[in-house]
């Protein structure tokens, strides 16, 4: 038990007060001695009246007894995680030793000291996370075809433990799974578990030599003579000086285009071919680069890229609550391009809607004396105009199984009732489309089934002045070409009445908002629902970004506004499985797969089958077919997984069999690597591993004595789990209240005693 403190319940001028009165009829009353009472007597009578109320008086001024509540029973929970990836086979340990033999080594260590003040669990991942021992560490041969540092760390969380828990991370930090977003994800999950990490780093900055192609998005999908992007990555790794690369688009084995970019060691460059079609089909290319002497490996030098071209128009179904300048120039800009067949609906007054539709006709038939139209040529446009007074059903029964996309405009309230909510949800999580939000929240109060669809949530705000920033998945779509980043920014900022909450599981951020102060909110998000996509576009005003300032034209801007919108439709389409006119489609989930992964082909038919086909597997260079059978995908209909194993290193080709030659839609090409990125970038990231520990509350480790973890862990314990203490007031203590009233009823009975009462 401590000391106790004091922790008045009056004032301190009022305590005083009473303590000098108290002083005060005590020394009147002790003044002078009844002759009636002996001295002794008299003496002891005054003391106890004195001690009784000299109590009181340090009673009122609340002395508490403080006491430390003693931590939970058990230790705390350490989770020992070991990288077993090929990267920490590397010997550069010293000692001839592997990165993995140090590791083990280290594993060892921890576990031997600190034993005693944790629980030592143990993990080791690779291709995923497995609960060990070090027995089976040491027979371990790192062999893993990946890191997955994101991954490692959820699963060494135990959740939330009484006693406290700690992780110790000891790898080479060559994290390639997803990007450092997911590993800044986890550390966010251990900061918030009260969980520090602590690494040890293993290895030195050596990589073989490699140059590596990678086509940012190897599927696409494009309409007849549309051009698209086909965005290129190459990386150069374990080159001490630049180097020259030509790179060649080949396509049915000719080289269409080429691009020579400088490369710089250990670093990534980007560039960009555009490539079209004049008639519809799929389409294989091949962006390579040069063998150079010493590479690691030949196979990642070669990039594939699949280009699906179709001439069934995107059918566009626009529904605005009134006139915006918005909408005017959104419209026009998508009723220039050919490859879209758009219906519009806008609110004029009450009761009254304009509906126009604009859309390709029918080639004229070869006597009627009309001009021919030849194949993969664009169709005469025609347009219609009507009134409608009733937009209750615009969104009801079978009426959107036309269109691809739906657009919401401001004020669409009229457009979405309850029945067309409901009929809105089915279209998109079972057909298969795309509802974007252009400018914003659709309605000024957003119910709860609209809700659902959205990937955002508003909360209202006073209006800013915003500019748009794309984040690095934005980048990677490559919508508005290259020189999109820097151009964003430079455009009229937009003006933003809501502030955005980009909260749901799923929803993916593709550009900010950046206000004038700096801060940065989600202006363009997307979540998949279902099979279709619901996109949501924050801010007012992009209609200025169509119409520039003399000064501004002939800019890179200039053409952004409608590049950006048809890279959207585009996107969005592609991410449909079967289009309008589309039976079948046998499509690759990769287009390059590893070794040490099995292939896989999805299946998609539009007519439900007793028992679908089967695809044929072709290799590069041979003649013989091989055969597999597609099984179904869940309970969704007309989809179907091949599961090809795992294949030896090479191209092929997949095709249903049976199916004409002239059917594209029937076939694609994959290929498959014998080397991975963990065989190739193993630079040890000191710098990762750091960052880990730092924002977790913890540190990274210089030596291998482990001993230091149990010390710093109590530090990181004193600072974010404050000691618990229990305080006790004299109060609440019982032998207080009697100590009091004995002393007054002792002072009574002697001054009795004596003759005085």
């Amino acid at each position: 038990m401590s000391f106790p403190t004091l922790d008045p319940l009056i004032p301190s001028s009022l305590w005083l007060a009473l303590a000098a009165g108290a002083v005060t009829l005590w020394l009147w009353y002790a003044r002078r001695r009844p002759a009636a009472i002996a001295p002794r007597r008299w003496t002891l009578a005054i003391t106890l009246m004195a001690m009784g109320m000299a109590i009181v008086l340090y009673v009122l001024l609340n002395p508490t007894w403080v006491d430390r509540v003693p931590p939970p029973e058990g230790k705390p929970v350490l989770t020992v995680l070991v990288d077993a990836t090929s990267s920490m086979g590397t010997n550069d340990s010293g000692g001839g030793r592997s990165r993995y033999a140090a590791a083990v080594e280290a594993a060892a260590g921890a576990i031997d000291a600190l034993s005693n003040q944790f629980e030592v669990r143990v993990m080791s991942f690779a291709d995923g996370v497995t609960v060990s021992d070090m027995p089976a560490l040491t027979a371990k041969e790192p062999a893993g075809a990946s890191t997955d540092l994101a991954t490692a760390l959820v699963a060494g969380l135990q959740g939330d433990l009484p006693q406290g828990q700690a992780v110790l991370l000891l790898s080479d930090g060559v994290h390639n799974v997803g990007g450092a977003p997911r590993v800044l994800q986890a550390v966010r999950a251990a900061r918030a578990m009260g969980a520090p990490v602590y690494t040890q780093t293993f290895g030195g900055d050596k990589s073989q030599f490699d140059i590596a192609v990678e086509v940012r998005s190897a599927q696409d999908i494009a309409f007849v003579k549309q051009k698209v992007p086909l965005t290129v990555r190459v990386r150069q790794a374990g080159a001490a000086v630049s180097s020259k690369v030509e790179l060649r688009l080949i396509h049915e084995g000719k080289t269409t285009a080429s691009h020579t970019i400088d490369l710089t060691p250990n670093q990534s460059a980007d560039a960009h071919f555009m490539v079209s079609h004049d008639e519809p089909g799929t389409y294989f290319y091949e962006v390579s680069a040069p063998v150079l002497p010493g590479e690691a490996s030949q196979a990642n030098n070669t990039g594939s890229y699949l280009l699906r071209v179709v001439n069934e128009p995107i059918r566009v179904l626009v529904l605005e609550g009134k006139p915006y300048w918005d909408s005017k120039f959104f419209l026009r800009t998508l009723s220039t391009d050919p490859a879209v067949a758009l219906d519009t609906v806008v609110k004029m007054t009450e009761g009254r809607y304009i509906r126009r539709t604009l859309s390709g006709s029918e080639p004229a038939a070869p006597d009627d004396g009309a001009a021919k139209v030849e194949p993969g040529e664009a169709l005469p446009r025609t347009e219609k105009w009507g009134v409608l007074t009733d937009v209750t059903d615009v969104l009801g029964g079978d009426k959107l199984r036309g269109y691809q996309i739906v657009v919401l405009g401001r004020d669409a309230d009229a457009y979405l009732t309850e029945a067309s909510l409901v009929n809105l949800t089915n279209w998109i999580a079972q057909e298969g489309g795309s509802l974007v939000c252009y400018r914003g929240a659709p309605t000024a109060q957003v119910n709860q089934k609209l809700s659902r669809l959205m990937p955002v949530k508003w909360t209202p705000a006073r209006e800013s002045r915003v500019r748009m920033k794309l984040t690095d998945r934005g980048q990677e779509l490559q919508w508005g070409g290259s020189a999109a980043q820097s151009s964003l920014l430079e455009l009229p900022s937009l003006a933003s009445a809501a502030q955005v909450d980009a909260s749901k599981a799923l929803a993916v951020i593709l550009a900010t908002a950046v206000g004038g102060d700096g801060e940065e909110a989600p202006a363009v998000v997307y979540q998949p629902y279902g099979s279709g996509r619901v996109v949501v576009i924050e801010g007012s005003g992009m209609w200025r970004w169509a119409f520039l300032p003399p000064a501004a034209q002939g800019r890179p801007s200039e053409e952004l506004y409608g590049s950006l919108w048809h890279s959207l439709l585009r996107w969005l389409v592609s991410g449909v499985g079967l289009l309008p006119g589309q039976n079948v489609l046998l499509r690759t989930d990769k287009v390059a797969f590893s070794t040490t992964e099995s292939a896989t082909l999805t299946l998609l038919m539009r007519e439900e089958s007793a028992k679908p086909p089967q695809v044929e597997l072709l290799a590069d260079g041979s003649t013989e077919a091989h055969s597999a059978n597609p099984t179904p995908i869940g309970d969704e209909p007309g989809s179907y997984r091949i599961n090809l194993g795992k294949l030896a290193e090479g191209r092929y080709t997949a095709r249903i069999a049976g199916a004409p030659p002239e059917n594209t839609n029937a076939r694609t090409v994959f290929t498959v690597r014998a080397i991975s990125d963990e065989q190739i970038y193993l630079a040890a990231r000191p710098d990762l591993m750091d960052h880990i520990a730092k924002e977790t509350g913890g540190v990274m480790l210089a030596g291998s004595d482990a001993r230091q973890i149990a010390q710093q862990f109590d530090q990181f314990l004193e600072k974010t789990r404050p000691a618990m203490l229990r305080r006790s007031p004299a109060w609440d203590r019982w032998w207080v209240l009697v100590a009091i009233l004995l002393l007054w009823t002792s002072a009574w009975a002697v001054r009795r005693r004596g003759g005085l009462v």
